[in-house]
This record gives C-alpha cells, structure tokens and sequence, in this order.
C-alpha cells in the first residue's frame, strides 16, 4: 500500500487536546495525517472555511502557519517517532490561499542532526498551484524539560517512550 495512515499515538494521553491533530477538540481542525511511500512525504488535506479567514475568502496566514507545522511535526514524528518541540518557522506565503477549496499541505524531512530537525513543508491548492511554503526547525527537548514545560503528572511511562534520551 503507498499511502497509509500515521497513527495519532498522543490522542489518548491525558490533556491531549491539539489544536491542529487533536480527535477529540470540539473547535480544532482534527486533521490526519498520511505518509506517501512514494515520495516519502507526508500530508494531510484541509477544506478551510469562510471562519478561518482574516480577510474575506482568504485564509488567515496564521491558519497556514498552523497547517505547515502540523504537518511537518508529524512528517517528523513519522520518522523519528520520538516528541519534538517546534523552534523556528520560516513561512514564505507565495500567493493567497483562498477559502472554501482543498488545500494540500505537505512535508518532508530535510535533515536529521543531532537534536535538530529540519523539514520543509508546502501549502498547493488543487491545481497543484504552491500557495505557500515553510522550512521548520524542530528540537528534541530533554525529559527534564518537558517535566517543567508540561508538568511531571503529564509525563507517563508510556509517553515517555516518544521522549528521547
């Protein structure tokens, strides 16, 4: 099979309620999330409606932003299977991205160094048209740190197979 589902593993751990990926958020995108074994990418579509606009039938940049670091932390998830925190976004918007159509959003790992990676990810509307595009920063956090980020209650035995060392 090329195409198959990522498995969002965080929905069941307590006070899990992404904005973006998070199944269970009653004013989230809930999106999914795919991996293409073709281009190794990874993606997700999303219909954006009139109320994720900032000016009318144009998309909110900060929505756009939103989609292309979801994606790419899952792009990089996928791959690494291990929790990161997102450090820097370089968002280029190319053309506006209307309201109302498909968009496609996808990322792929761009490096792996250290405790740095690196994805770039895109914004196409159905046509296959770039609307947008990012190159986004993540850095694997210590244990410690994720204790005083998110609180030590939060930082399961089973979570913390996803932590790295």
């Amino acid at each position: 099979m090329r195409i198959r589902e990522i498995e969002n593993v965080l929905s069941g751990f307590p006070g899990y309620n992404c904005f973006a990926c998070g199944p269970h958020n009653a004013h989230g995108l809930r999106l999914k999330f795919f991996h293409d074994q073709q281009t190794d990418e990874v993606f997700t579509t999303f219909c954006a409606e009139e109320h994720f606009c900032g000016w009318p039938g144009i998309v909110h940049g900060g929505v756009q932003c939103t989609l292309v670091d979801e994606v790419s932390f899952w792009a990089m998830f996928h791959k690494t299977r291990k929790i990161a925190l997102t450090a820097k976004i370089d968002m280029v918007y190319m053309k506006k991205v209307p309201s109302g159509g498909t968009l496609d959003v996808r990322a792929r790992i761009k490096e792996i160094r250290g405790r740095r990676v690196e994805v770039d990810s895109v914004i196409k509307d159905e046509d296959g048209t770039r609307l947008a595009s990012a190159a986004v920063t993540y850095v694997f956090p210590r244990k410690e740190a994720l204790c005083e980020i998110f609180g030590a209650d939060l930082l399961s035995e089973e979570f913390l197979q996803y932590v790295r060392e």
